[in-house]
């Protein structure tokens, strides 16, 4: 006897659909928000040498990973709205992926140079025009955090978006820091304050960085998505009638929002297409699984496969 899926299979397509929708409206916020940046660099940049603040520098050229963080992020949105094709069968999701690992590890880089200069301005403190450094520190503050506003519902559901929109977010904390060292540089003129706030800044950052650069390696690699368990998956699989093994099982993620999968599935029952088809909808009942190849068996042909080491792992 069939059984029904809780969700009907063209979900696929308005799921997709739904996903174009929500891109149409990143594009222009993308857009407005590498123009907002851009000013924000030119204003910093030229700000900081005038003022001799290497916050302030710092935070321009930060400011400069974000205009590339969002340029990027634009040019993944392009290319994730081409259809797939014979030789990229899963489309152009992946380019998200690559430009979130290019932001995270610009922000990582970018926090050493910083590290490298402060300890350099430690040593040997310069005298600071607080006054410009504060308002300038006030401009940017109020630019990025309008466009953290703007970006913050999109990078909840984006890997890209995401890297972007933490590369904004470290920046405005970034003019936070400056901010705070203008005023304790005006009132007391304590100029090694300028190269503390860098340092400060830059942990700030790394800590995101790291976890954008982490979560987009990881799928690179084609590790398992983490919000999937093998082990939950599998025992869920050998509940269904029929069903004596799983093996050959393998778990990926195209990009931050589509898991795929593929396993084999030993039977020991006459109805194997009754068993594929529970199989496929417990998949996307229960895990969210809409791309999946199961291949049902009656011999197992897989001795010593993952699954043993899964069932080790349960015990």
């Amino acid at each position: 006897m069939s059984k029904e899926c809780g969700h009907d299979h063209h979900d696929h397509d308005s799921g997709h659909g739904g996903h174009h929708h929500h891109n149409v409206e990143v594009g222009p916020k993308l857009i407005f928000a590498l123009f907002i940046t851009g000013i924000v660099f030119l204003v910093e940049l030229i700000g900081g040498y005038w003022t001799h603040s290497l916050a302030l520098l710092s935070d321009a050229w930060h400011v400069l990973a974000d205009a590339a963080a969002l340029g990027l992020a634009w040019l993944a949105f392009q290319q994730s709205k081409k259809e797939s094709s014979i030789n990229k069968t899963f489309g152009y999701y992946r380019f998200e992926v690559i430009t979130a690992f290019i932001n995270g590890l610009s922000l990582i880089l970018i926090s050493a140079y910083i590290l490298y200069e402060a300890v350099g301005r430690i040593i040997s403190p310069q005298v600071i025009k607080s006054k410009e450094m504060f308002v300038i520190a006030v401009i940017g503050l109020l630019a990025n955090g309008l466009i953290a506003l703007l970006l913050n519902s999109s990078a909840k559901n984006n890997l890209n978006i995401r890297s972007a929109f933490l590369h904004v977010l470290g920046d405005a904390l970034a003019s936070l820091g400056v901010i705070i060292g203008g005023l304790v540089m005006l009132k007391f003129q304590w100029y090694i304050v300028d190269p503390v706030i860098s340092i400060i800044i830059s942990l700030l950052i790394v800590k995101g960085a790291w976890r954008v650069t982490k979560d987009s390696f990881h799928i690179l690699m084609e590790g398992t998505p983490e919000n999937l368990s093998l082990p939950e998956l599998v025992e869920t699989v050998e509940k269904i009638e029929g069903v004596i093994d799983v093996h050959d099982l393998h778990a990926w993620s195209i990009s931050g929002q589509i898991n795929s999968l593929s396993m084999h599935v030993q039977i020991d029952c006459p109805d194997a297409e009754r068993v594929l088809q529970e199989v496929n909808c417990l998949l996307l009942d229960n895990f969210g699984i809409r791309h999946s190849t199961v291949q049902v068996e009656r011999i197992c042909h897989r001795e010593g496969s993952l699954l043993c080491d899964l069932k080790e792992a349960r015990q």
